[in-house]
């Protein structure tokens, strides 16, 4: 008898749960898998004329393992945790480079870890990993997870090295001439050569 987590409309179904929880339209999904929205809807629907192939790309990009569909092991979770103790203990100097592991991490995997908001006590660091999300996904040609979309301009400019040490006005002016622009968009001021050395 075959188990009911094992047929291709359970596998739809957790399929179609993962993309809305990422925050993805089917056309999203299959523009960065490689697929067809038709592909998608008969996939999500269960329809079992699905190419294999195509499936376990769909599920890979969607965060599960193959061939099992075990959730891989959630980095951005590691990562959000990671901020919220050392934000929380004000340990700048430790969170600027967590900045860095983030990026570079993000980068090597070809799109934001952080697929889910973190929860920060410390607004200008929520907004600054909102750009800095924004500014991954557009340096890998990835989805922007729903999050970081929606976060607002900080209504004061973050630096966040200010944090651990005065920032003058000229090396202020250096750094808004080298931000990127989905940094800059969200009032975030970071040099981009400094975003994986943070």
């Amino acid at each position: 008898m075959e188990s009911s987590s094992y047929t291709a409309s359970a596998l739809g179904a957790r399929i179609k749960h993962q993309r809305k929880t990422l925050g993805l339209t089917q056309a999203e999904l299959a523009r960065s898998v490689g697929v067809s929205r038709k592909f998608l809807i008969d996939l999500e629907a269960g329809k079992e004329t699905a190419a294999l192939g195509l499936v376990l790309k769909v599920l890979q990009e969607l965060g599960f393992e193959e061939p099992g569909m075990n959730r891989m092991q959630d980095r951005g979770a590691e990562i959000a945790r990671a901020f919220q103790q050392t934000l929380a203990m004000q340990d700048y100097e430790y969170a600027l480079r967590l900045v860095s592991e983030y990026t570079t991490e993000s980068l090597e995997k070809r799109g934001p870890l952080l697929r889910e908001a973190p929860v920060l006590e410390d607004p200008q660091y929520f907004v600054a990993l909102a750009a800095l999300t924004r500014w991954i996904a557009s340096k890998t040609q990835s989805h922007t997870p729903r999050w970081a979309r929606r976060v607002l301009p900080s209504p004061e400019p973050v630096f966040l090295s200010e944090k651990i040490y005065p920032v003058g006005d000229r090396m202020k002016e250096l750094i808004r001439a080298e931000t990127p622009i989905e940094l800059k968009e969200l009032n975030v001021w970071m040099r981009e050569r400094s975003l994986a050395t943070a």
